[in-house]
């Protein structure tokens, strides 16, 4: 089971009113988006992962390890909005020549990319909230009360149910490898790594069509129904 999923439906919060939740999580998220003060993004970033640890009792250990994967990706864009290329150094705090242009930080830069982090931070912190304290199963009632599109939570619910089977899949084929030395060394590694790419294909081919057989059987009318609405 995914973290995220294991905790949403195992957190201190998970028999309080989702729709609450949700809306506690989207007035926040919404708030990120608009404010431009450094502090107050700060502040709402301080208080939704004190109500994530301490009151929702998510390990902080695997909260943290939550925000080190969107964060590598952060990192690298801000790197680039840091950076500038110029052809004044004056423009510049710090800078190096490389021919007769300049390469370094300016003040403008700087602000830009602490409010993109910032920013990015107090959203993600909103949408974990509501990712950790609320089940997906609740989340397709609160989407289909708010009216979205069927397609679109038909497909939530297409991509929510194989992500599961791709990761069933891939830990059972790695697994495989493992117990034939497949990653014993670097060439053995890329050898199995690409005939998992091959393999995972395949039988996630097969698993798509076991599951619209199912469907056929069910009498499926292309019509998900989602229990509890």
């Amino acid at each position: 089971m995914i973290v995220i999923d294991k905790y949403a439906y195992s957190n201190s919060l998970r028999n309080k009113n989702p729709s609450v939740k949700f809306t506690i999580g989207l007035i926040f998220l919404v708030a990120s988006m608009i404010i431009k003060n450094l502090i107050a993004l700060s502040l709402i970033i301080l208080l939704m992962s004190i109500i994530i640890v301490s009151i929702a009792k998510i390990d902080i250990h695997d909260y943290i390890k939550l925000l080190k994967i969107p964060m590598i990706f952060l990192l690298m864009s801000i790197a680039m909005t840091l950076i500038n290329i110029s052809d004044d150094s004056t423009l510049l705090i710090k800078s190096f020549s490389i021919g007769q242009r300049y390469i370094g930080f300016s003040n403008e830069s700087i602000n830009t990319s602490m409010h993109i982090l910032f920013r990015a931070m107090s959203c993600l912190t909103c949408v974990y909230f509501i990712m950790l304290t609320i089940p997906f199963s609740q989340l397709l009632i609160i989407f289909k009360k708010l009216h979205v599109p069927s397609i679109i939570l038909e497909l939530s619910m297409l991509i929510y149910r194989f992500i599961f089977i791709f990761m069933e899949e891939v830990a059972d084929i790695r697994k495989s490898q493992e117990l034939r030395f497949g990653y014993i060394n670097l060439k053995t590694s890329y050898k199995s790594f690409g005939l998992l790419g091959n393999l995972l294909y395949k039988r996630m081919m097969i698993r798509y069509e076991e599951m619209c057989i199912s469907l056929d059987v069910k009498l499926y009318d292309d019509t998900f129904h989602i229990v509890g609405e």
